[in-house]
C-alpha cells in the first residue's frame, strides 16, 4: 500500500517537498519524480540507496576524519549514518530550504543539533566564503531540474579546495544523464591533484572523489585489506566500490589504480 504525504504544493499537480512511503521504505521528492532521499522505517540510520553508500567512500582513502561538511541536506540520509556509525566525526550540513529542513526533521529523524551536528539554514555558494577547514567536503545538492546554479562554478570548486585541510576530499553526486557530465568531470580533475569515479550498481549515480593530494601508492596497494575492514565495520561493501572505480577509470585522465 503506498501512502503519500504531499507537503507545500505549488500547484495542483506538483509539490515542492514531497514525502510518500511504500513498504516501510519513506522518500523524499524535491519538485520532481525523482527520488532524492530514502529511509528504512526499520532502521532509520541505513543508508538505502546506492549512491549515499558511495558517499562513504571517503573512509576507504582517509582514516582520520574528524570534520565533514555537506551542502544539501535532502532526507539527511548521510549526515544521519555519519552521526550514528562514525562517532569520532563532526558534521555541518547546509541546506538553503527550510521546508527540507523542517521535513527532515519531522519525517526523516534528523537528531537535533548537538556538540558534533550542525545544521545551517543558508545559501550553500555563500557559505562556502567562510566554512573554515574541514577533512571532507560533500556537494549532494539537487532541485526539480540538477544541481543548482552556482555549485558548478569553477570558482564554486576552487573555494571548496580552498577550504580542504591537506590531506582533504571534495566528494559530489553527479548525474549520469547529465549532458554536461563530462565536462563537469574535466572541470573537477582539473581543479584536484587526482580524481576517483564510483558509478553505482544501477545506472542512475556517479560519485566523484577529488583528492587535494593523489594517495600514496602504499595506500593504494593496501586498498584491499581497507575495504574488507571497513565492510565489517560499517556493513557497507566497500570491495564492490573498489572494484567499480577501477572499471570505471578507463574514462579518466588520471588513473588512481595502477
Amino acid at each position: 500500500m503506498l501512502r503519500k504525504l504531499n507537503l507545500f504544493r505549488k500547484s495542483p499537480t506538483e509539490s515542492d517537498v514531497e514525502v510518500s512511503e511504500s513498504r516501510g521504505v519513506r522518500s523524499l521528492y524535491l519538485g520532481s519524480r525523482t527520488v532524492q532521499s530514502s529511509m528504512n522505517l526499520a532502521d532509520p540510520y541505513a543508508l538505502v540507496l546506492d549512491y549515499t553508500k558511495a558517499m562513504m567512500s571517503f573512509l576507504l582513502f582517509h582514516n582520520r576524519v574528524r570534520s565533514v561538511a555537506c551542502v544539501g541536506l535532502g532526507g539527511a540520509s548521510i549526515p544521519k549514518f555519519i552521526w550514528k556509525m562514525l562517532p569520532e566525526i563532526n558534521i555541518c550540513v547546509v541546506e538553503n530550504s527550510q521546508k527540507v529542513i523542517n521535513v527532515a526533521r519531522h519525517y526523516f529523524f534528523l537528531p537535533d543539533d548537538d556538540a558534533r551536528l550542525s545544521v545551517i539554514h543558508a545559501d550553500g555558494t555563500a557559505w562556502v566564503d567562510g566554512a573554515g577547514k574541514h577533512d571532507i567536503i560533500m556537494l549532494d545538492a539537487f532541485d526539480g531540474s540538477g544541481v543548482p546554479g552556482g555549485f558548478t562554478d569553477e570558482e564554486f570548486i576552487q573555494k571548496v579546495k580552498n577550504h580542504l585541510t591537506d590531506q582533504g576530499i571534495y566528494m559530489q553526486n553527479l548525474w549520469s544523464n547529465d549532458p554536461q557530465l563530462k565536462s563537469r568531470i574535466n572541470q573537477i580533475e582539473a581543479i584536484f591533484d587526482q580524481i576517483a569515479l564510483i558509478p553505482t550498481p544501477k545506472g542512475g549515480n556517479i560519485v566523484a572523489l577529488a583528492f587535494c593530494k593523489a594517495p600514496s601508492s602504499a595506500h593504494m596497494s593496501n586498498i584491499t585489506n581497507l575495504s574488507r575492514d571497513l565492510k565489517r565495520s560499517t556493513g557497507l561493501d566497500f570491495d564492490d566500490m573498489v572494484r567499480r572505480m577501477r572499471s570505471f577509470q578507463s574514462s579518466q585522465t588520471k588513473k588512481l589504480f595502477t
